[in-house]
């Protein structure tokens, strides 16, 4: 890969106090004749006025400061890299300790780039006879939960248009394979390697035995429907997208989620497979 020479650094003042870890970064790229620009914050108006000029942005906090960071970076196709200031730290890359070495690899293009899918979700609201469409990104996965923690809602499944199945849960995540090791594998689905091209679905605490993860094909559009199955339910639920880009659903709102034509690109300097991962995260 090519030595990258412009770099942003976007920092988490609440995991990196006294920005120590950053200004450090800051300053050995620096002496290595490298064009830095720190950002403090997750701030979108803050690190797009930056972005002019970068070749790779160096995110320090956790598997959440990713994110947020994703939803600002679509589009720009610039590859990013993490190091862990947080708990566990799927998406995060470095461990403090290897900072040194991290940054000598980027600068010497040694390092190779690991495309991760996105997707897009179309969430429909009706109010009377008006209807509002609102369109965001996702990286991690789209949540359809329950709005009451007492109540579970309906929810019914159209997979390429056709009805696939009525469920009654606390909700549904529809994920991406790097949000395979979030809230999915929380609520039992399957693990996925992070740079395949597909779908999962999972029900969170279904009431009903027979419900199970499916996993879809890159292609397929699946639409979750809210419906009232019962007159004294109120069956309200709220979408998100990646934990933010919250909406409120009553029955009869949808929300149907494709793959994004883009991707999130990150910056690997291991080829670790996701089971050696997850054996090093969270394993015994």
């Amino acid at each position: 890969m090519k030595c990258l020479k412009s770099f942003l650094i976007i920092a988490n003042e609440q995991k990196d106090k006294n920005l120590k870890y950053s200004k450090s970064i800051e300053k050995k790229l620096l002496e290595s004749g490298a064009s830095v620009k720190l950002v403090v914050g997750v701030s979108a108006d803050g690190i797009r006025a930056a972005l002019e000029g970068v070749e790779a942005v160096i995110v320090l906090g956790g598997d959440g400061t990713m994110l947020r960071v994703s939803h600002i970076l679509v589009g720009t196709g610039i590859p990013v890299i993490g190091v862990n200031l947080g708990v566990v730290g799927f998406m995060t890359e470095v461990v403090k300790k290897d900072i040194n070495k991290m940054v000598k690899r980027l600068m010497a293009g040694d390092y190779f780039l690991e495309d991760r899918m996105m997707v897009t979700g179309n969430v429909e609201i009706k109010d009377g006879n008006k209807k509002s469409v609102y369109t965001h990104e996702a990286l991690n996965d789209v949540v359809l939960a329950r709005e009451n923690s007492l109540r579970l809602i309906t929810v019914r499944i159209y997979v390429n248009g056709k009805m696939f199945d009525t469920i009654e849960a606390d909700g549904i995540i529809v994920s991406t394979p790097t949000g395979s090791t979030s809230y999915n594998l929380s609520a039992g689905g399957p693990i996925v390697q992070p740079d395949a091209r597909l779908l999962v679905m999972t029900p969170i605490s279904p009431y009903s035995l027979s419900s199970r993860s499916v996993v879809f094909g890159a292609n397929d559009k699946i639409t979750l429907k809210l419906i009232e199955k019962r007159k004294d339910a109120d069956n309200v639920g709220l979408v998100s997208f990646d934990g933010t880009n919250n909406h409120r659903m009553t029955p009869g709102d949808k929300v149907t989620i494709t793959a994004s034509p883009t991707v999130f690109t990150m910056i690997k300097l291991e080829e670790s497979s996701v089971y050696e991962i997850l054996k090093k995260k969270i394993g015994n």
